[in-house]
């Protein structure tokens, strides 16, 4: 009977941060809860705030570094409580390898005089932690070229539609119900709603991801929203003009996206639009999306 074995992976202590993963991680290696506290605590020493029971940096980054922490990899936390995985991260970052983050943290309230919630004080450090790692860089020279290191971050919030949903109305709706319901939803958009808001909220249902890189063009004196290297084009002026069109026609973008409101009721710029887009994308591999919201 021949016995046939699993293959296995061969890591070399280089790649583990120098010490081989075992069952059991004593406070030497990985740090303890005390130390956790005053890591953060020495962040926050113009506040009063205490923090009870902080993660240590030390355990993350070693967590991070078994991972092997390559280039673009994400470290993502569901329970980021004062987001001590992010400040890990940004330290790999700049150490050895950059790596990326996501830290999701409900917005639990606190008794605190500067902070509301949980997710506020994890913002919050990531600033300062942030600012602490670019003070020490200061001065110091870029022997592995990473003098343009991002240490940036977007915080997005779980919200309301940006657009009111429409109503389907029952049948026993007359014809003056229907024609005051349409009245209504002619402006669509909360009142409330920020250009940024809607601007998110486009992308995501355009398919794109939060994180993806957003830029501002100048075209035919409007402003229009680039993402994604200019895969996805959105326009939210208030008025829209064939020049306008003809611009973002020229770019080719995969995506054109604009508010309905922008054509002010005039049928044939519409019309007029959608002809343009159609003939630009004629011998084309892909199709231009043009989308009226």
């Amino acid at each position: 009977m021949v016995r046939t074995r699993l293959p296995h992976t061969i890591r070399f202590l280089s790649d583990v941060g120098g010490k081989m993963p075992t069952t059991w991680w004593g406070f030497e290696d990985v740090g303890h809860n005390d130390e956790a506290k005053k890591e953060i605590n020495k962040l926050f020493s113009d506040t009063d705030r205490n923090f009870d029971t902080p993660k240590p940096l030390r355990l993350i980054r070693r967590i991070i570094e078994l991972s092997q922490g390559r280039e673009g990899d994400i470290m993502l936390d569901f329970f980021a409580g004062s987001s001590t995985t992010a400040h890990a991260a940004m330290l790999h970052s700049v150490e050895k390898s950059p790596v990326n983050f996501i830290m999701v943290q409900l917005p639990e309230p606190i008794e605190d005089k500067q902070y509301k919630t949980i997710a506020d004080i994890g913002k919050e450090r990531i600033r300062r932690a942030a600012q602490k790692i670019r003070e020490e860089r200061e001065g110091q020279l870029d022997l592995e070229g990473k003098a343009k290191l991002d240490l940036g971050f977007k915080v997005l919030k779980l919200d309301q539609s940006s657009f009111k949903p429409w109503q389907a109305p029952s049948e026993e709706l007359s014809a003056d119900q229907l024609s005051q319901q349409l009245a209504l939803h002619t402006d669509h958009i909360d009142p409330d709603a920020s250009q940024e808001d809607i601007l998110y909220e486009l992308l995501i249902k355009a398919g794109f991801m939060p994180t993806e890189k957003i830029e501002t063009l100048d075209l035919a004196g409007k402003l229009v929203f680039s993402i994604a290297e200019g895969a996805l084009l959105i326009c939210l002026e208030d008025q829209l003009t064939s020049e306008l069109i003809d611009a973002v026609a020229d770019r080719e973008p995969m995506q054109f996206i604009c508010l309905d409101k922008c054509f002010k009721g005039n049928d044939q710029l519409k019309a007029n639009a959608v002809q343009t887009f159609k003939s630009r994308s004629q011998g084309a591999e892909t199709e231009m999306v043009f989308k009226v919201v």
